[in-house]
């Protein structure tokens, strides 16, 4: 989650992962994943398991939530295909859920998929 470029002293950054930056590294919990071709850096979910889950506490009230996500595709893309009868606590989309507190409230989804509308 970023500033966003909004002029406001009341924004608190929360969590900055950038791996554009050669010095960054991916958070405990994400597998850093690098194209040959391009030499693209990104954080991704352990291969092992469908989903990895990172913490960032705010510890303080907030109304509006900003963030920027650049994602990168690998195999099968296939958005909210999965979500018949799913809840937010378990695999329902592929890409990113920003989620807040126990139990869990959605906040932002990034969804990736093969094209826009229908499989």
């Amino acid at each position: 989650l970023t500033l966003c470029n909004i002029s406001s002293f009341n924004w608190r950054r929360v969590a900055y992962i950038n791996m554009t930056d050669l010095e960054a590294e991916c958070p405990s919990g994400l597998n850093e994943v690098s194209n040959r071709t391009t030499g693209q850096r990104a954080c991704g979910r352990s291969v092992d398991r469908n989903c990895s889950s990172l913490n960032f506490p705010v510890n303080t009230k907030y109304t509006h939530v900003c963030g920027i996500a650049r994602g990168y595709q690998y195999g099968h893309m296939d958005a909210f295909f999965f979500l018949s009868g799913k809840t937010i606590d378990q695999v329902y989309v592929d890409g990113l859920s920003i989620t807040n507190g126990n139990p869990r409230q959605h906040l932002w989804t990034y969804v990736v998929s093969l094209q826009e509308t229908g499989f």
